[in-house]
């Protein structure tokens, strides 16, 4: 049923409605409009928006585009009528400063609208609470907090990168039952380990993340394409850790013509070693990111500033071992996706190396938030504990 032509009534006995209730309802619709924005909005968040009158939605809108009008504006350039009697709902608290657009608390009072509800606070720190005040100020009856724990999920990459300046970290691992991402001799091997019903929901997340990131051994083994094939949604960026520069730059990866964001992240040291490989690369379209170094290793907290200053919000970690270890030891894991598909290896390669540097009172620990069955695997997601 369509809420935006129904009355409240019809949606709900009259007898079990609370205002609570009716605000859930429609602040539901505010995230169904804001995943809309997913992939395109990045950094910013996801925001959706709605205004109601009487129980019935009058017009309706969403962030579409980084750069583009806000939810409240789009909501709002819809609808010429009066606003006496309405309430607005959005997701994240209005903006109550000039970006690239102008600031969505003025245009909520421009329009005399009585009564906003919100999910969240923004943490962003030119709003954080400065857009509630001033509607409160001019006399705007706000309540904030509505399924505010769903509105924080749904914009967990945007909260990350406010908080820290870098970007939301999921790492993806699909390996078999023993725990190996690989099996010993790869040439008898099947090219996936896990069902088609994985790998699609491997693409759907690609679609949602701002950037991929594999490993140069990853790279030159299996020449993976790293887009999205089997759902409908836009390519990710690419982004390749590889500290000794040992990409050909003949990969398709690197195809002749670029279609998508390219950054290698590469050591200072072989950059230096390898400047011709370096022009080759830069001429086809890639950005060569150089980092200082240990052991030929790249910081990640410096790589993942550099990152979030060229707008990658979310990055989605698909291989291989050495680069799981690598974001496992850095503790830079805000979710872990394993996929388990219903196969022994016996001799292969494992997610993590041996040599994972952590004591065991000091383990990186993370807590279960879901398990289901997936085709004929089993994907175990986790949460930073």
């Amino acid at each position: 049923m369509d809420v935006s032509s129904c009355p409240l009534f019809l949606l709900l006995d009259r007898r079990r409605v609370t205002s609570n209730s009716v605000h859930e309802i429609f602040m539901r619709e505010c995230f169904k409009l804001a995943r809309r924005g997913t992939g395109f909005v990045s950094p910013n968040p996801m925001v959706g928006c709605v205004l109601v009158r009487g129980g019935k939605i009058l017009a309706s809108g969403y962030h579409r585009r980084f750069g583009n009008a806000h939810a409240e504006v789009e909501c709002l350039r819809t609808y010429r009528g009066n606003t006496h009697g309405t309430t607005l709902y959005v997701n994240l608290e209005p903006c109550v400063h000039q970006g690239k657009t102008p600031p969505c608390v003025d245009l909520i009072l421009q329009r005399g609208i009585p009564n906003v509800v919100i999910a969240t606070r923004d943490v962003n720190p030119l709003v954080a609470g400065k857009g509630i005040s001033r509607l409160r100020t001019a006399g705007v009856d706000v309540k904030v907090g509505v399924l505010e724990r769903e509105a924080r999920e749904l914009n967990r990459f945007f909260f990350k990168h406010m908080r820290t300046r870098m970007p939301y970290v999921h790492v993806k691992i699909a390996q078999t039952l023993d725990g190996k991402i690989a099996p010993a001799r790869k040439r008898s091997a099947p090219r996936y380990l896990t069902s088609p019903d994985s790998l699609k929901l491997v693409h759907i997340s690609r679609a949602e993340y701002d950037a991929v990131l594999v490993g140069a051994g990853t790279i030159i083994e299996d020449d993976p394409q790293l887009n999205v094939r089997l759902v409908k949604g836009r390519d990710p960026a690419v982004i390749i850790l590889d500290g000794r520069l040992r990409v050909s730059g003949k990969e398709k990866t690197f195809a002749a013509k670029i279609q998508r964001q390219v950054i290698l992240c590469t050591t200072a040291k072989a950059a230096s070693a390898h400047r011709r490989k370096v022009e080759s690369l830069r001429q086809k379209g890639v950005r060569v990111l150089e980092f200082a170094s240990r052991n030929s290793r790249i910081d990640l907290t410096t790589m993942l500033s550099s990152l979030y200053d060229l707008r990658i919000g979310s990055v989605l970690v698909e291989g291989g071992r050495d680069v799981f270890t690598q974001f496992a030891e850095a503790r830079m894991i805000d979710e872990m996706s394993i996929f388990v598909a219903p196969k022994v290896c016996g001799s292969g390669t494992p997610a993590f190396s041996d040599g994972v540097s952590f004591e065991l009172g000091e383990a990186f620990g993370f807590k279960t938030t879901a398990v289901q069955k997936i085709g004929d695997d089993t994907l175990i997601h986790f949460s930073k504990a």
